[in-house]
């Protein structure tokens, strides 16, 4: 059987390959995402602002399409202009937001009905219940999206890895970002927070499952490293929404149970501050050692 090739690109040639450079980019959506809900929460805390029930709806059905379009904007349409154009990112979201409309929202709402049980458990019960439930079914659900439709055939660089990890977390956390408006009754600002909680839990897991896929196929790691990164990517989307709950209904403060939505919104955005730092690091290292290789193997002094 003829076995398969990797497409290594000489690190000292990089910047010849005119790929579309992804950690720039991923980090501007969420800038602009994250500071968009943010402006949003603070008027709902401070302003306080009314609007017609209809339009609080129509609000909250725009930000659910928010990340999509600036995704659309920042990362899908200036593929076209590059030389090596990543062509599966738009095909890897739908095919995810369908996978998340099919089985995963079905399994954990109707199959687990975390809903009815978790929410007014122990915290450490509620981490746990959620890894062992939404944890492994999203995870699992966007692994196999990643492995059937770009892996291998889609990697050439560490990047491509990274593009088709955020374009399945998106187009998962977009259908489920539409289905938490849906049953929502109109509330801007409430929805703004589910919005960032779905983002940050979806992107965070699926960069640890990029970590693992670029660790197995490009560095050679241990077979075990895919399926731990996996499990770290289930246990990630445990522990953010087991404390996101805790943090909106506001236990730290003095409001009693009133929703607190800055508390929630501090602790979703150093998870997905903490979870991109650990997984660009690791990323990075990764990198730096192929470079150390390459520059051993050649004896060369330097890149």
């Amino acid at each position: 059987m003829q076995s398969e090739t990797r497409v290594q690109p000489d690190p000292a040639q990089a910047d010849t390959y005119s790929f579309l450079p992804v950690w720039r980019n991923l980090v501007l959506q969420l800038i602009v995402l994250t500071s968009v809900l943010l402006l949003i929460v603070l008027a709902g805390e401070f302003i306080q602002p009314r609007f017609d029930p209809r339009i609080e709806r129509a609000l909250s059905f725009a930000l659910a399409a928010l990340p999509l379009l600036l995704w659309l904007y920042v990362s899908v349409l200036p593929e076209s202009r590059v030389a090596r154009p990543r062509r599966r990112l738009f095909g890897v979201a739908v095919v995810s937001a369908l996978t998340a409309s099919a089985i995963g929202l079905p399994l954990v709402q109707e199959f687990f009905r975390v809903q009815d049980w978790l929410p007014l458990q122990s915290v450490f019960s509620r981490i746990l219940g959620y890894t062992f439930t939404a944890g492994f079914v999203d995870a699992g659900l966007k692994f196999i999206v990643l492995r059937y439709l770009i892996y291998p055939q889609g990697l050439r660089v560490r990047g491509d890895v990274i593009a088709y990890a955020f374009a399945g977390a998106l187009g998962y956390s977009v259908f489920l970002n539409f289905a938490v408006v849906w049953q929502l009754e109109p509330n801007w600002n409430i929805a703004a927070i589910y919005l960032l909680s779905n983002v940050t839990v979806q992107l965070a897991s699926s960069m640890f499952i990029a970590l693992g896929i670029i660790e197995s196929y490009f560095s050679d790691a241990h077979p075990l490293v895919l399926p731990i990164n996996v499990l770290v990517a289930a246990l990630s989307t445990g522990l953010i929404t087991g404390l996101v709950g805790g943090f909106l209904s506001g236990p730290l403060s003095t409001a009693g149970n009133a929703d607190r939505p800055l508390f929630a919104f501090a602790l979703l955005g150093a998870s997905l501050v903490l979870a991109l730092g650990i997984v660009y690091f690791l990323y990075s290292n990764s990198e730096r050692r192929e470079r150390e290789a390459y520059v051993s193997r050649w004896n060369l002094d330097g890149i």
